[in-house]
């Protein structure tokens, strides 16, 4: 049987592409920025603009081919933390931009269903969205993240936060990001640890901080199939009929 197609956005190293690829898709990627270790079929555009050219039948049509699903990461720098704290007061957190809203427009317009992801601090621009965090598959790992999607499924309880987790956050350089009631220290992982907290050995570390852990869109990419089987049996009814 041939893999239905999914299109990743903003794709990044492919942390998120390789779930989908574990769930049954083929995927291709798309981001602004060179992406040499994507490990699937990558097209360099603004995600965007492939989008725009995709429904119009356009450039990018014809690059990406047919296409049943669509995830997309916009990027993050928006919404995290550090930007909701100084945003409102013309500094570097106010020229972020803010592509939640124009994503889901465009892809709305292409009739697919689709799963957008972002970081707890967009929560407010997002449509329902379901949050995972790596405790509820075993991982090392924290990394909470945000998934609007276009079809139902139902959420994992959350389990409780570990407390010894591999922090894969900004630069690494090995400092202390704080240090616990029992004196021990919580400090930045090394690239070696955090490919396999992670779970994207290929990735650099520039890749891993920025990374879904491929596990969480396996387990999306489970629930998309599901959809994409009802829309085909409705289909055919609508045929029988």
């Amino acid at each position: 049987m041939s893999r239905p197609r999914l299109l990743d956005l903003f794709c990044g190293a492919g942390g998120a592409a390789v779930g989908y690829h574990r769930a049954g898709f083929d995927v291709v990627g798309v981001d602004i920025m060179p992406q040499p270790h994507y490990p699937f079929r990558f097209v360099e555009a603004d995600a965007l603009d492939a989008v725009r050219s995709w429904i119009d039948g356009g450039h990018w049509f014809w690059e990406i081919g047919e296409v049943e699903a669509i995830h997309a990461s916009p990027p993050c720098q928006a919404y995290t933390n550090m930007s909701n704290r100084w945003r409102g007061k013309g500094g570097k957190a106010d020229r972020q931009p803010d592509l939640i809203g124009p994503t889901r427009d465009l892809l709305d317009q292409t009739g697919l269903p689709y799963v957008i992801e972002n970081v707890p601090g967009a929560r407010s621009l997002l449509h329902d969205p379901v949050r995972l965090i790596g405790e509820m598959f075993g991982l090392r790992i924290h990394r909470p993240r945000l998934f609007e999607t276009s079809f139902p499924l139902l959420a994992i309880p959350a389990p409780p936060r570990q407390q010894d987790p591999v922090a894969v956050y900004g630069k690494q350089d090995g400092r202390r990001l704080w240090t616990r009631q029992d004196g021990s220290e919580l400090r930045v992982a090394s690239l070696e640890l955090a490919r396999e907290a992670m779970g994207i050995p290929w990735a650099d570390w520039d890749g891993c901080r920025e990374a879904i852990p491929p596990v969480y869109t396996e387990w999306l990419g489970w629930w998309l199939l599901q959809q994409l089987s009802n829309d085909e049996d409705e289909d055919d009814e609508e045929g029988d009929g």
